[in-house]
């Protein structure tokens, strides 16, 4: 039996324009008629992503430290610590060298007054290095108080650092 002589609306069915013609006609009708995916899905996953690495990166970039501050212009990581009632250790752990009691300054606030606690000589703290400073002496803090510490950036005018310390926490 010879397949050529079987017609499809005057096409033979064996001719290779045929098979051709049929599949693209079946593949042109699913990719333009029936989209698995809508494009505004598509580009809602993909800005999603996007922002998920953005705050990844921002995560990862700032070690964690919420109490940096962004707009600080300087990029430091200090920990700072109550050791007792009457000292404040702070630790440099990266970034750049802070220069206190000439362009960078601390400051303690509590129960709504500001002290200045800057040590005198100045001292210039790079990383790796610590320093304690004695609070002043109407200053005493007991288990359970806290209180504001604002490292700033004298000549600009903004923090670079704040953190809020509990005693005995």
């Amino acid at each position: 039996m010879n397949l050529n002589c079987f017609n499809n609306g005057g096409e033979a069915i064996s001719h290779p324009g045929f098979s051709r013609k049929y599949i693209n006609g079946s593949l042109n009708k699913f990719t333009y008629d029936e989209k698995a995916v809508n494009n505004i899905v598509v580009i809602a996953l993909a800005m999603m992503c996007v922002g998920l690495l953005a705050l990844l990166g921002a995560a990862v970039l700032l070690g964690g430290s919420m109490e940096r501050s962004l707009n600080s212009g300087t990029f430091t990581q200090l920990d700072v610590q109550i050791l007792d009632s009457k000292t404040l250790k702070i630790e440099h752990k990266g970034g750049d060298t802070l220069n206190f009691g000439k362009s960078t300054s601390i400051y303690l606030q509590q129960n709504g007054i500001e002290y200045e606690i800057s040590p005198d000589p100045p001292v210039v703290l790079g990383i790796a290095n610590e320093m304690k400073l004695s609070l002043p002496e109407e200053v005493e803090l007991k288990d359970g108080d806290s209180a504001i510490i604002l490292i700033k950036n004298v000549r600009n005018n903004k923090i670079i650092y704040r953190k809020v310390l509990i005693l005995g926490a």
